[in-house]
């Protein structure tokens, strides 16, 4: 029987359609297994930063020493994780294990304290070929994991398991496979109706869509195209492959550096706000975040009208940059805080991607900062030039000082005879002689630089030796001494010789305090960081209107007293970046405390 030529051409097309669908069903398989396999992984990743979030959330609330414990007592973490397995039809169970592999939370709170079980990761099906992944995926009983580790601060902290079994991936295979042969045969008693006309346009979609391919690797912008072809198959799938292989690349990369950026983003002190070109807030850093006045989590996606009031310097700028093609470049701008206004220098300007906007920057320079370390070098710079001007004044009059008093004293030889006045006058001017030399040596000391010995100093005993220098004069004298010193006290960093002066002073205006006998307490004791030094009598006390006072340089309540010692004292606290601070009442006594840092 001979067969026509159309018969053979149905024959043979239906032939041929049989075998493209059984290779596309084989193909279609392998791609089903990796397609199942992502899902599957897709949705446990999805779980698994739903728990991450959960966890970092209680994480932030608790120091590094209560982090499980925190982690126990957060209902919604429970929940989630008791909840995880009945959101997704391939997860058989989610655990938080530590970096031991023990289980500190789980799904099923009774498996807790158990040791997590070392399973092979989900993605490693993906690194596999078709047929391996296939076997993986029918092997009876095998559990895989996808994995998210947990971080406190920079360190590894444990570790978010969950377990996806192969039996729920293969049911989802196969109910797949099942659709996908339903198709197959009906498709196969069709083909031959619809097989000859379809022979002569089946190669011009496929070769469309190898074009498209193409120009979607470049990055161009293409519309959906049709079908076609033979010797296109092969294109076309070395196409797809070399652009996923492109697309895992870039994705993987690009989440690289962009966790780089953020690094040294949020560690810049000017602010950065990255916006899209219809002005919708893409990133910004911590410094920016502080004008701003809300954290980039919830400004993320909004548009700046929606995060700041219409009156705000920043909308005016930004509007100003997007319309004209140099934008603004530092502008001096004063931003409203939280609790006040301060002086920025603000540029804006647009990012263009062929001549088209496509977004634009913001830099926030803090010009309050800047200012203020100006301003103290300038007032070191003039305490320092002061300084060096009032001891040449200093020497200036001390020179005359000496003269005076070597030509009083030819004076007094040469007037033996002279009247009691004229002696008493003499006497009057070497007094004063004296007296103003005093003050311009205190002068002198006060204002010369001093150059710390810093050294490892033990106050207990530095105080000590202190006490045991005074006591011998002064408990002749009906005033007692007591020390208690602090247990454990850490040393400071100090010059032992300034310090014991200091003490030496206080310590001795103490005693002058109580010419009828009192008591010197002397104790240490430490407060978060701080050395305290306590020196108590119970002499006269301070008046309420002197206590500001007794700092000052030759300011003294004391009959011939100079005035410096106290302003000593003071000056070698300040040296030693401590505080001093005097407490006192009338016939009560005064307390003095000074603070040094430890270490």
């Amino acid at each position: 029987m001979r067969i026509g030529f159309r018969v053979k051409e149905i024959l043979a097309v239906t032939a041929l359609t049989a075998l493209v669908a059984v290779g596309a069903g084989l193909l279609h398989f392998a791609q089903l297994t990796r397609i199942v396999v992502e899902e599957g992984m897709g949705q446990a990743e999805l779980v698994a930063r739903q728990l991450f979030a959960q966890s970092s959330r209680a994480l932030e609330r608790t120091p590094a020493r209560g982090a499980w414990e925190a982690l126990h007592q957060d209902a919604e973490l429970r929940a989630l994780l008791e909840a995880s397995v009945g959101y997704s039809p391939h997860l058989q169970y989610a655990l938080i294990a530590d970096d031991e592999g023990e289980i500190r939370l789980h799904g099923e709170p009774y498996k807790e304290g158990g040791q997590a079980a070392d399973r092979q990761t989900l993605a490693s099906l993906l690194e596999v070929g078709p047929v391996s992944r296939t076997v993986a995926l029918y092997r009876p009983g095998r559990v895989y994991e996808v994995r998210l580790p947990l971080r406190l601060g920079r360190a590894p902290f444990g570790t978010i398991r969950l377990g996806v079994s192969n039996a729920l991936l293969r049911q989802e295979l196969e109910a797949a496979l099942l659709r996908g042969l339903l198709l197959l045969c009906l498709a196969l008693p069709l083909s031959w109706i619809v097989a000859l006309g379809l022979t002569r346009l089946s190669l011009r979609p496929i070769h469309r869509i190898t074009v498209a391919m193409d120009q979607a690797r470049r990055g161009e912008l293409v519309g959906t195209p049709d079908l076609g072809g033979e010797d296109e198959f092969r294109e076309l799938a070395s196409q797809l492959e070399l652009l996923g292989k492109e697309v895992q690349a870039d994705r993987l990369r690009a989440v690289g550096e962009e966790d780089q950026i953020l690094q040294v983003a949020d560690h810049l002190e000017d602010g950065m706000v990255f916006l899209h070109r219809d002005r919708r807030i893409l990133f910004m850093n911590t410094a920016a975040e502080r004008v701003i006045g809300a954290p980039l989590s919830w400004v993320r996606g909004k548009s700046l009208a929606e995060v700041v009031p219409a009156a705000h310097p920043l909308r005016g700028l930004l509007a100003r940059a997007f319309e004209t093609p140099e934008g603004i470049r530092n502008a001096t701008v004063w931003l409203p805080l939280t609790e006040e206004s301060r002086e920025f220098l603000v540029s804006a300007f647009t990012v263009a991607d062929a001549h088209t906007p496509v977004g634009a920057v913001v830099l926030l320079r803090d010009l309050g900062s800047l200012q203020t370390l100006r301003s103290l070098l300038s007032y070191s710079a003039k305490l320092a030039a002061l300084g060096r001007l009032t001891s040449g004044v200093a020497h200036e009059v001390k020179n005359p000082l000496n003269a005076m008093a070597i030509h009083l004293e030819l004076l007094r030889g040469r007037l033996h005879g002279a009247p009691d006045e004229v002696r008493e006058s003499l006497k009057v001017i070497d007094g004063e002689i004296q007296r103003l030399d005093r003050v311009v040596q205190g002068f002198l000391k006060f204002v010369r630089p001093q150059e710390l010995r810093l050294a490892s100093l033990d106050l207990n005993s530095h105080l000590g030796e202190v006490i045991a220098l005074l006591q011998p004069e002064w408990e002749s004298k009906g005033i007692r001494f007591s020390f208690e010193p602090a247990a454990g006290l850490l040393p400071v960093t100090a010059d032992a010789e300034l310090l014991r002066q200091a003490c030496l002073n206080l310590m001795l205006n103490a005693c002058q305090a109580m010419p009828s006998g009192g008591e010197v307490r002397v104790g240490t004791t430490h407060e978060a960081g701080w050395a305290v030094i306590r020196i108590t009598d119970t002499g006269s006390g301070i008046a309420p209107e002197d206590l500001e006072k007794i700092f000052r340089l030759y300011y003294t309540t004391k009959p011939g007293g100079s005035g410096i010692g106290l302003a000593m004292v003071y000056r070698t606290v300040q040296l030693h970046d401590g505080s001093i601070d005097v407490q006192s009442e009338l016939d009560q006594g005064t307390t003095v405390t000074i603070r040094l840092p430890l270490g």
